[in-house]
């Protein structure tokens, strides 16, 4: 993936929504860009040690880590690269035209029809995961870097769990983000982050409230 100059991709909605939906949406599409674009391989130094500060910050114990973890990520993407909306039209059908790196949003595209092309197995490797961390006691261990020490089977157990969340998210390289996070534990809970939030936007896309077809 090469960055390219600012462009714009266009995300059609449909139906009626709520002042709820209109913060949602767009709050959940940058977080999910932010997130694919700290995975771009062109970096200086300095922008990589900011990418990798905002990977290995967090203790992952709860909701509150995510949401600092993405905020991060946005104050580490420069503001040119931003998502900024270009124009919006609210009708049935509108559409929601953003400015931003098209290189990004298509594969953000790609990923979100992914997920909504096979949501039940998703959902099911998703939940299968929670249900055996929560069983091994791992969901909300203090992810403190001196302190993420894992018995031998714990750490086989998580690490087949990043894989296989590396797979349904078509993540192919997971040295790049194990790279940023410098443990597979870390790479494993942003990967879950992702996927709640990947879910949310196939939510719109099963309501019939939105489509990710870069046309007006």
């Amino acid at each position: 993936m090469t960055a390219t100059q600012s462009e714009t991709y266009t995300i059609h909605i449909e139906g009626d929504w709520s002042l709820e939906d209109l913060y949602v949406f767009p709050r959940t599409f940058e977080q999910v860009y932010f997130l694919v674009y700290s995975l771009m391989p062109e970096r200086d130094e300095e922008a990589l040690e900011r990418i990798h500060h905002a990977y290995r910050a967090f203790p992952w114990r709860g909701g509150y880590s995510a949401v600092n973890f993405y905020n991060q990520l946005k104050y580490v993407t420069p503001k040119k690269d931003r998502p900024q909306i270009a124009s919006i039209h609210y009708a049935s059908p509108g559409w929601l035209e953003v400015a931003l790196i098209l290189g990004v949003a298509v594969s953000v595209e790609r990923l979100v029809k992914s997920i909504a092309n096979t949501i039940g197995h998703a959902n099911d490797v998703y939940d299968r995961i929670v249900r055996g961390m929560s069983e091994r006691k791992l969901l909300r261990l203090e992810a403190d870097r001196k302190e993420l020490q894992f018995k031998k089977e714990e750490l086989e157990y998580v690490t087949s769990c990043l894989d296989q969340m590396g797979k349904l998210l078509g993540f192919n390289n997971l040295q790049e983000i194990n790279a940023r996070t410098g443990h597979p534990y870390l790479s494993l809970k942003i990967l879950m982050s992702l996927y709640r939030r990947v879910k949310t936007l196939t939510d719109y896309i099963g309501k019939g409230k939105a489509d990710f077809r870069n046309e007006k």
